[in-house]
C-alpha cells in the first residue's frame, strides 16, 4: 500500500493544481455531468448555493485556463449570462477524477 501512495503523489504532480479547489471541482462536475450543454449562472448559483464572489471569480479563473466558456442565452426576453465546460474541462476533470478515485482506494477500509 505504500508503493500504491507514493505512485499516487507522483501521479498528482501531473495534475493541475489550479483546479484543486472544492468551489472548481463542484464547478467541474456539475458542469459535466448535470449540465454539458449549457448553465445560466443563476442556475448555477441556485444549485451550488455560493455567494456572487466566490462563483464569478471561481468561474473566471476556469474560463481563464480554457476549462470553461461563457456566452449569452435568451430566457423570457432577457439576455443572460451562460456557462459550458469545454473538451479542455471535461479532460481535466475525467483526470481529477480518476485520481480521487485512486486516492480513496489508498486510504483503507471505507465506512
Amino acid at each position: 500500500m505504500e508503493r500504491d501512495l507514493l505512485a499516487l503523489v507522483e501521479e498528482a504532480r501531473a495534475l493541475n493544481p489550479d483546479v484543486f479547489s472544492l468551489i472548481r471541482l463542484q464547478l467541474l462536475l456539475n458542469l459535466a455531468n448535470l449540465w454539458p450543454e449549457a448553465v445560466t449562472y443563476r442556475e448555477l448559483k441556485a444549485s451550488l448555493q455560493l455567494s456572487d464572489g466566490a462563483l464569478y471569480s471561481n468561474l473566471k479563473v476556469l474560463e481563464g485556463m480554457g476549462y470553461v466558456a461563457s456566452g449569452e442565452v435568451t430566457l423570457e426576453e432577457r439576455e443572460l449570462k451562460s456557462y459550458q465546460i469545454t473538451a479542455e474541462g471535461k479532460a481535466a476533470w475525467e483526470q481529477v477524477k480518476a485520481w480521487l478515485l485512486r486516492f480513496l482506494e489508498c486510504g483503507g477500509e471505507r465506512k
